[in-house]
């Protein structure tokens, strides 16, 4: 059942107004069904706070049923926390506006558990791939639960690297669950839904917008206990996440990146501007986190002297298949065929372009 003390939480989420606009009826109010009336009798102090979207206010508190609201919430198996509720996470009741309502589907009680954010591109590159999916499993088989923001590229891969070794992850959105974006994750968010957790501040009928990703990142930042950047561009929206976490004292983490790649000019800048800790490992940010690392059992491979040159030939980036035949000497039928069974036994990885690289998890 819906408590009265959260009935205008949720009218408010309903209504979309700024955090500042809500900030001002709370301090008025703290009944719903005060508020209700003063809005039908048209308040003047309430009309010169909505402005021009009064009548549209009107038209919302008109239909708003709390009864209809309840059974559509367990229809669909959404949970409510609203920032008066006992169940609501610490770790955001104090950050700079922070949500008024949670919206919550999945195990709730990961909003309590270790947790490290992951964030970067959204269109990566094969090296921001390969490091965002180490990172992740390894993170995840340590017991720490993987927070991003369901979005294509790094969020993706940190969400599904998670799941993969069986892992927690939560994925913070931009919009409200009528309206999942980006379409495409649709179904990883399902799977989220079943082994972890999908949580946003935005009301079910809300559609994304420009501002709703900032909005989200800081919850993302305030629900961690670090935020790792596998990679980013120099105007990367993960950056939001990184600032957010400096504004709220909680550990940055960044991979560093080629310095001739845009896509690394963000993580390397905040390298460089001491904004955040340089990691080349897993295991270093388990160290500063004071988490004893769990060794799994490694694919071992025996490699033939072929291919062991080849494994040389690729252990600083990825080559082209030209450039192989060229360093290693070997015959192009021969280099075909080790490049092959490497492939099936995961020791390497084809690029679109015929490039190899190193299977980053195999070392």
């Amino acid at each position: 059942m819906i408590k009265q003390q959260d009935k205008i939480y949720l009218f408010l989420s309903c209504l979309e107004v700024s955090y500042k606009k809500a900030e001002i009826i709370l301090s008025m109010y703290s009944d719903y069904n005060l508020l209700s009336k003063d809005i039908k009798n048209g308040r003047k102090e309430l009309y010169e706070i909505f402005g021009k979207n009064f009548d549209k206010v009107k038209e919302k508190q008109n239909v708003f049923n709390f009864d209809v609201l309840e059974k559509y919430f367990e229809r669909k198996n959404i949970t409510i926390l609203t920032l008066v509720n006992d169940d609501y996470p610490e770790k955001l009741r104090y950050i700079d506006q922070p949500p008024l309502v949670l919206y919550a589907k999945g195990d709730l009680s990961l909003l309590k558990s270790d947790s490290i954010a992951i964030v970067g591109a959204r269109v990566p590159s094969f090296y921001g791939k390969d490091v965002t999916s180490l990172f992740s499993k390894k993170l995840a088989e340590n017991g720490l639960t993987i927070i991003s923001g369901l979005a294509m590229g790094v969020d993706k891969i940190a969400h599904e690297s998670c799941l993969e070794v069986g892992g927690k992850t939560i994925a913070v959105l931009g919009n409200g669950f009528e309206h999942m974006y980006p379409a495409l994750n649709v179904q990883l968010a399902n799977q989220i839904e079943k082994n972890g957790l999908l949580i946003t501040e935005f009301y079910p009928t809300f559609k994304a917008t420009s501002y709703s990703f900032p909005a989200r990142n800081r919850i993302i930042a305030g629900l961690s206990k670090a935020v790792l950047l596998t990679e980013a561009s120099e105007k990367s929206g993960s950056l939001y996440t990184r600032d957010f976490a400096l504004e709220y004292g909680k550990e940055v983490f960044v991979v560093p990146g080629n310095i001739t790649s845009s896509k690394s000019a963000g993580t390397n800048a905040t390298i460089k501007a001491g904004q955040g800790q340089c990691v080349t490992s897993p295991e270093d940010i388990l160290k500063i986190l004071n988490i004893e690392f769990s060794v799994k059992k490694q694919k071992t491979f025996e490699l033939s002297i072929d291919e062991q040159i080849i494994v040389n030939c690729l252990s600083d980036g990825e080559k082209s298949f030209d450039y192989l035949q060229e360093k290693t000497k070997l015959l192009p039928k021969t280099l075909n065929y080790c490049l092959t069974t490497m492939q099936i036994r995961e020791i390497i990885k084809k690029l679109p372009g015929n490039l190899y690289s190193a299977n980053l998890e195999a070392k």
